[in-house]
């Protein structure tokens, strides 16, 4: 809970049951940094976001079950009309309200079943109502996201951090939603670095299916009352932290998901190097049902290693499955089959990958790919 803040879920219709709006709405203005999706195409609340975001602002309006993706000029204009709606109700200027979305690609939003949900997405808005607005924002997610902390500076302050995703995650970003709130004060020049590196060392290390999507957002709302320089650190470590958890709750949700495989690969060249090994093992499909099964087969790890169009020794290649040794210069390490499926049947698994190459590393999350993922996907839209 944190003042000045009231959240709200409602369920409007455009998913077939189930919350799928949200609503939060700030007091008094607030400062908001983005993060957005690289991919090269970009929802409709993205490209309309961009245009008012640097400016203080007053609301937000999550919707899921429609990502308003690929829907041209309409999809923006959409936004407008709810906007003046919206404004309307709670008594803000129209280019106060930025917008998220998720759900399916191609659709456009249901715009009067949306405004005619307004009223009452309204009446539910309360100062605790974080619960609500988390659960609205969920698609396949089978439980709302939420991390908090406290601040200590010339007071206490508080950060709550929501987050929505499980499948379509390859954050760089993915079919991923996060937003972040807090009362502490601070001007977006003096956190902004800190927010970006955060993003880079949290949301973009994990992977569940290696898909980036159109919609991915993560936004961080902070007062833009004087600064407390007081708490700076400790706010730049608390957020870090709730960003942090809020990303392994999306990877460890994952669609189907039984696993979550930390990968890390070092003794690299480069960092450029040892991110690409690890990201393409990560989203290796063979690799991902071999943990599945509990199958200690490294070879398809090396395999991929050795895809990831990267400069590497292979006869320096060591590798480490949850403490135990399978493979040192680029030779099999015997090993008891039985007791590694053992070792993997956990629902968190380490994966260390040594290049001995130089001092480069980088680690990633991923999950194991189930019969699951290929249900819950194959049916996604009906």
């Amino acid at each position: 809970m944190i003042d000045g803040i009231m959240f709200a879920g409602y369920a409007s219709g455009i998913k077939a049951a189930g919350l799928d709006l949200g609503l939060a709405v700030f007091k008094e203005p607030m400062n908001c940094l983005s993060l957005y999706t690289r991919n090269k195409i970009k929802a409709a609340h993205i490209i309309h976001d961009k245009t008012i975001e640097a400016n203080p602002v007053r609301a937000l309006l999550v919707n899921s079950g429609c990502a308003n993706a690929c829907t041209g000029k309409d999809g923006i204009s959409d936004l407008k009309v709810i906007a003046g709606e919206l404004s309307n109700i709670i008594g803000v200027n129209d280019n106060e309200i930025l917008f998220a979305s998720t759900g399916v690609i191609g659709k456009r939003l249901p715009t009067n079943k949306l405004i005619g949900a307004l009223p009452g997405l309204c009446k539910n808005l309360k100062g605790n109502g974080i619960e609500s607005f988390a659960q609205s924002i969920m698609t396949t997610d089978t439980y709302p996201k939420i991390v908090s902390e406290t601040v200590k500076g010339k007071k206490t302050y508080s950060i709550i951090g929501v987050a929505k995703g499980a499948g379509m995650i390859n954050p760089l970003f993915a079919t991923m939603l996060s937003f972040v709130f807090t009362d502490y004060p601070v001007s977006p020049s003096k956190i902004r670095h800190t927010f970006a590196k955060a993003g880079k060392e949290t949301f973009e290390r994990i992977t569940v299916d290696g898909e980036c999507s159109t919609n991915d957002t993560i936004m961080l709302f902070t007062k833009t009352s004087d600064e407390d320089m007081v708490g700076l650190i400790d706010f730049e470590e608390k957020l870090y932290y709730v960003m942090k958890e809020l990303s392994l709750m999306i990877v460890r949700d994952g669609e189907g998901a039984t696993r979550v495989i930390h990968i890390t690969v070092m003794g690299a060249k480069k960092k450029e190097y040892a991110e690409r090994i690890a990201r393409r093992i990560a989203i290796s499909p063979l690799t991902k049902t071999a943990f599945f099964g509990c199958d200690p087969n490294w070879g398809r790890i090396v395999s991929a290693a050795g895809d990831a169009d990267v400069p590497l020794q292979p006869s320096k290649i060591e590798i480490t499955l949850q403490g135990r040794p399978l493979v040192k210069s680029s030779v099999e390490v015997p090993f008891d089959e039985q007791e590694m499926k053992r070792l993997m049947n956990k629902k968190e698994i380490e994966l260390i990958v040594d290049l001995h190459d130089g001092r480069a590393s980088f680690d990633i999350y991923t999950t194991d790919l189930t019969y699951d993922y290929i249900k819950i996907n194959a049916s996604y839209r009906s």
